[in-house]
């Protein structure tokens, strides 16, 4: 099918903005270690002086209160910020390496290189954080990057495009704003890596598109994110901690609750103590609440309406919905059975079902039967049952008796696997995954005797036998290069002392 006039111009004009900010990565505008921090300067000089638009532009979008906001997308961002700001200089040396005794002469290292111009494809549902996070690290390790904000967070989209280039140089870091169709346009060009936060599906379009130009990607996905409660567990403070973390954004996280598994008996016992923390919360309307969020726009509105209204379980607590609010309050589901609208897809929203298992091992399988999550939540005061989880299956995270408070920590990576996800950042692995780290061996052009008696033809076993143990480490020729090594000392000692003995 022939492309039409007006998508020839737009891939004409991403061909050309990619090749500027090519031109930009080669000309070393982001080499030198100076140069980098002052991009890492300028990005936190932007959340102080812009502090003020982003709470307002995240008000619009989602609702998001102060609090949230100062969480979610200004303080986590700037502690990024701050952390490259402190160790970059060391994340930017080489890492000499371990080597055997052939090579002792050589200079060998690991070397971390920018990969060049990426396109860094940002979501909406927090649209500061999901951007700032990864383009520091990319920054850091000296990329140049092309952004593509999310259209569908207006307001905060607005900003970036209005503003960012005011503090970051837009030959370097071109903000590309629009919907499918630029984003489209942006995927036929060659990028060095691309780094994507967003939903599954779309996420296969993307790795299609990388794969044309065999372009690594990171691909920061989702799924159906799973919590087993079980009966020794303090039935108010999981209920406290799981909604707390539900609510957040009117649940429209990747890495919220989307599911809980639990035996009949503590089902009772939870759905009773989330009733109460949904008052204490969010008082007995949660509309007229402060500390609530809303929906993204009505269209997610719709979507997440109708899976509500498919369900065959029995709603047992509802927050009610207003379509001209975009408000959708905190809904609890039970009597989930595996085919219900429940379980269909990733909820992305303030519903989330209960499924009684009868045991521990029962629930387990219900995990394993399913793409691995993103995340899978774990509430118990027995460690054995803790354990069983951590060892017994596999997702991105796994969080025992708390929620969504590993974001924190940025030593502990973050990313999906299988569908959920490729890749993980956070912290210096955010640089790590934005570097190539090339292998550096230097050699002297010396040592040619044993060269040409081990090394070059013609060859015989006695000599190979003797490179081998050289050149390589095996269970048999350790204690041969060992007792080579003693030998060798032994030997040094004596023509040491013989030289000392001779001076004197």
């Amino acid at each position: 099918m022939a492309k039409s006039g007006a998508t020839q111009r737009l891939e004409s004009d991403m061909s050309e903005l990619v090749h500027r900010t090519r031109r930009a990565f080669r000309s070393g505008r982001l080499r030198t270690y100076e140069q980098r921090r002052k991009m890492l300067v300028l990005m936190d000089l932007f959340f102080k002086e812009q502090e003020e638009a982003i709470l307002e532009a995240c008000k619009q979008d989602t609702g998001k209160t102060y609090t949230e906001v100062q969480i979610s997308e200004i303080y986590s961002s700037r502690a990024e910020i701050s952390f490259y700001l402190k160790n970059l200089k060391s994340f930017m040396k080489p890492t000499n390496v371990a080597k055997g005794l052939l090579f002792m002469q050589d200079k060998t290292r690991i070397q971390p290189q920018p990969y060049g111009v990426v396109l860094l494809i940002v979501p909406w549902n927090y649209p500061f954080y999901l951007l700032f996070t990864p383009l520091v690290g990319a920054i850091a390790a000296g990329n140049c990057v092309v952004i593509k904000p999310s259209e569908v967070s207006v307001a905060s989209e607005k900003l970036i495009q209005t503003e960012l280039n005011q503090y970051l140089p837009a030959d370097c870091f071109p903000v590309v704003c629009g919907g499918a169709e630029e984003t489209t346009a942006l995927l036929t060009r060659r990028f060095d890596y691309i780094f994507f936060t967003g939903a599954t599906n779309i996420g296969r379009i993307v790795m299609k598109a990388a794969a044309e130009h065999i372009t690594p990607v990171t691909l920061e996905l989702g799924g159906k994110s799973p919590t087993f409660v079980d009966e020794s567990s303090d039935m108010q403070l999981v209920a406290n901690r799981i909604l707390a973390s539900k609510s957040l954004n009117a649940g429209q996280a990747c890495i919220s609750h989307d599911y809980i598994l639990c035996t009949p008996e503590t089902e009772t016992k939870l759905v009773d103590a989330l009733k109460v923390a949904a008052v204490r919360f969010f008082g007995k309307n949660m509309q007229e609440s402060d500390s609530y969020a809303r929906i993204i726009n009505t269209r997610h509105f719709d979507r997440i309406m109708a899976i509500k209204e498919r369900t065959k379980g029995r709603i047992v607590i509802d927050g009610g919905a207003d379509r001209s609010d975009r408000f959708i309050g905190l809904t609890v589901i039970t009597d989930i059975e595996p085919d219900d609208s429940m379980m269909e897809q990733e909820i992305f929203g303030p519903l989330m079902g209960i499924i009684t298992v009868k045991t521990v091992q029962e629930a387990i399988d219900y995990i394993n039967a399913r793409e691995k999550p993103l995340v899978s939540y774990v509430f118990s005061n027995d460690q054995k049952v803790i354990d069983t989880f951590e060892q017994n299956t596999t997702s991105g995270a796994m969080v025992a008796n708390d929620s969504a408070i590993n974001m924190a920590i940025n030593t502990l990576p973050f990313g999906g696997v299988g569908q959920s996800g490729i890749g993980a950042y956070h912290g210096k692995l955010t640089f790590d995954t934005f570097s190539h780290h090339r292998a550096v061996m230097i050699r002297k052009q010396a040592m040619e005797v044993a060269n040409v008696k081990m090394r070059y033809p013609p060859f015989n076993k006695t000599n190979t036998h003797r490179l081998c143990s050289l050149l390589f480490t095996t269970e048999d020729s350790t204690s041969r290069t060992t007792y080579g090594l003693i030998a060798l000392a032994v030997v040094g000692a004596v023509v040491a002392v013989g030289m000392f003995l001779y001076r004197q």
